[in-house]
């Protein structure tokens, strides 16, 4: 779990003999309050954070945590989502200003992109490995035809417009969430459809997955969407307050977490934005119990080990 500097740092010895005698804990305490979305990259892990109008860091090789996006005139507002490419670039969709900014890995403001007034509901943005495709996810109005996805260039040129409102394969339904696999498979989460839909990198539809129900491998209330190096997806569900692991045909490989009110390891209450990076981690956020966890994901010949133990073998 990332909540604070304890998390990533070992106390020294004169901390703890502090600790000892006055009861007090100088690295205890939450760096973030609402972490409305998460990202990672080498070691870094970038939490986005809506009260504080703020980028938390936390830099666990060098066991600190510093913030950006604060400094004027280039400061964030309402940060709602973070993606990263492959070269460390960290870009932050701000819902108030309506636009893209765009950080290096340190917090160094580079360029911002503002979004067209038919940009109606921005909710989420992703981009590919190379940075040359940014996507915007525009949740549209309530009665409107505008649900869609928008293709950015890495200027801030729009280059064209995923779907409209629909059911049909390319269309959306209250799309929420969108993240690029490092093949530049898109994978788009349609949660008025409750299905994730999958686009290769010229926006041409490939599959579906997933439908309405209460079941494994169903959808309720999805919230969050991620995918690994290896193609595996991962969608957060704010009803079951699980995250269901699929790959990329859509066949479900496990669940992970359940609803509990004591915010115990696995234990969630209102399930948010996921993440996952190059290194096999797996992010998930809590609103409720303003958390974020991380999850390793095991190779296979941990997961056969794993397997053997469980059956006693």
């Amino acid at each position: 779990m990332l909540q604070g500097i304890s998390d990533i740092r070992v106390p020294t010895e004169e901390q703890r003999l502090k600790q000892r005698l006055t009861g007090v804990d100088e690295l205890k305490g939450k760096a973030y309050h609402t972490p409305s979305a998460v990202a990672s990259r080498a070691g870094r892990v970038y939490v986005a954070d809506t009260l504080q109008n703020a980028i938390v860091v936390f830099d666990i090789p060098r066991r600190r945590i510093f913030t950006f996006g604060r400094r004027e005139p280039n400061s964030v507002q309402r940060p709602q989502s973070l993606a990263i490419d492959g070269g460390g670039l960290v870009y932050v969709l701000d819902t108030l200003l309506k636009s893209v900014l765009v950080f290096d890995s340190l917090g160094l403001h580079l360029k911002t992109f503002k979004l067209e007034d038919d940009v109606v509901k921005p909710v989420d943005v992703a981009v590919n490995k190379e940075g040359t495709q940014v996507y915007v996810v525009d949740r549209g109005s309530l009665r409107g035809d505008d649900h869609k996805i928008l293709v950015y260039g890495a200027d801030g040129t729009r280059l064209s417009i995923l779907g409209s409102r629909g059911r049909e394969p390319g269309q959306f339904d209250i799309p929420l969430a969108a993240c690029v696999h490092t093949d530049g498979t898109l994978a788009v989460l349609d949660a008025g459809n409750f299905r994730v839909q999958l686009f290769d990198q010229n926006g041409e539809f490939i599959r579906e997955f997933g439908s309405a129900g209460t079941g494994p491998g169903n959808f309720s209330r999805p919230r969050g969407l991620a995918i690994d190096e290896t193609g595996l997806l991962y969608v957060s569900d704010a009803k079951f307050n699980n995250f269901q692991v699929f790959n990329q045909e859509g066949e479900l490989l496990m669940a992970i977490g359940g609803m509990k009110l004591r915010g115990g390891p696995g234990e969630y209450a209102l399930l948010g934005r996921m993440g996952a990076d190059e290194l096999g981690h797996v992010f998930v956020t809590d609103l409720f119990f303003r958390k974020v966890e991380v999850y390793r994901r095991l190779s296979d010949e941990e997961g056969q080990a794993l397997v053997a133990r469980s059956n006693g073998t």
